[in-house]
């Protein structure tokens, strides 16, 4: 019988996490199913849509559910990518084409995902039914920005509101996705690992010594959210601060990055050379994808092969994470404790966790 996992809400007598969590292949079935299965995804900005018709996975490696992303009339869709005459994957590939068809047995549907026509069916009673149409699927879009969700249980909407909120001085309409500068990594740990290494600025000074020189960690912040964690820290250099004008939160202050964690695995972090995106995805118990995603305001680049740039602090971070799952593999080890001063983001997603798991 599974152990029921609970987080105290007092973080100063609180425990973390039981590497068991970690390890057990139930919680991960259980994160899976509980979390996964009912969250928000980040798919692409509409910017680097250009097929009308566009395949994805929700979650591969894992979920892995075959969605279709359609385009119509200046309206978007997300639906299922499976027949249903007989299961076939619709499409395998991105087209330009004005419907969907089977290739199986030619069944047709529209971009909105309605049954069209099918050869073969004549004298077949009570037919099409509703259940002949594809599946629709939660879409959400947000800016230039477009999410969906198989079963959305996890709101994100108070995240967003809050980005709104923050940055709405920030000119979305001019990020650009960068592919050179984008990448996809296979790391050998746990996806919350990851994610707990993120919601922390503790690790700064040990871990990045080049981005410890770049902010000042004395003015590290950490607000929790609806499902969600802000933190933001100041720059020692004016230059590289985010250029807020009057009358918006922290226009006074030169703040260096604000880095948005939203639950259960996306991470926006805006900079003033733009924004970088990563979705961590788990694949198993031991093993995740992290997505990294960079879209720079247009006359700006990422910066890159510094000692504070984002390709060195990715690696350091891996780095330590996959240390971490092996070390938490240890017969001498089950649970440490928090600090109360740094690590109130981690206690909220661990807590997050056992919300929905239990």
């Amino acid at each position: 019988m599974l152990k029921k996992i609970s987080i105290n809400k007092d973080i100063s007598i609180a425990h973390t996490m039981p590497s068991y969590y970690y390890l057990d292949d139930h919680y991960y079935e259980l994160s899976i199913n509980n979390i996964f299965k009912n969250s928000w995804q980040f798919i692409k900005d509409k910017n680097s849509l250009i097929s009308k018709i566009y395949p994805i996975t929700f979650l591969k490696g894992s979920v892995n559910e075959p969605l279709l992303l359609t385009f119509e009339n200046n309206e978007y869709f997300c639906l299922s990518n499976v027949c249903t005459h007989r299961g076939n994957l619709l499409c395998t590939k991105k087209t330009d084409s004005n419907s969907i068809r089977c290739k199986y047995h030619g069944r047709l549907f529209t971009l909105k995902g309605n049954f069209k026509s099918t050869p073969g069916f004549e004298g077949v009673k009570n037919f099409p039914q509703d259940s002949d149409n594809l599946n629709n699927v939660k879409l959400k879009i947000w800016k230039n920005f477009i999410f969906n969700s198989l079963n959305p249980l996890i709101d994100i909407n108070s995240i967003l509101n809050d980005i709104d909120s923050r940055l709405g001085w920030y000119p979305f309409n001019k990020l650009s996705y960068d592919e050179f500068n984008s990448s996809t990594y296979i790391i050998d740990a746990h996806w919350a690992l990851y994610c707990e290494n993120y919601l922390e600025g503790f690790h700064v000074p040990f871990i990045h010594q080049g981005l410890n020189k770049d902010i000042k960690l004395d003015t590290y912040n950490t607000e929790i959210l609806n499902n969600g964690v802000l933190q933001y820290t100041m720059s020692k250099i004016k230059k590289d601060a985010l250029k807020i004008p009057d009358g918006y939160i922290d226009s006074n202050k030169d703040i260096y990055a604000y880095y948005y964690w939203i639950f259960p695995n996306m991470m926006f972090n805006f900079y003033s050379w733009g924004l970088s995106i990563n979705i961590i995805e788990p694949i198993s118990k031991n093993k995740s994808r992290i997505r990294f995603l960079s879209y720079p305001l247009d006359g700006h680049k990422q910066p890159k092969n510094i000692d504070s740039s984002l390709d060195k602090v990715e690696v350091e971070d891996q780095e330590v994470v996959c240390n971490v799952q092996k070390g938490i593999k240890s017969r001498f080890y089950n649970k440490g404790r928090y600090s109360v001063i740094h690590e109130i983001g981690i206690h909220h997603f661990h807590r997050l966790i056992c919300k929905h798991i239990n």
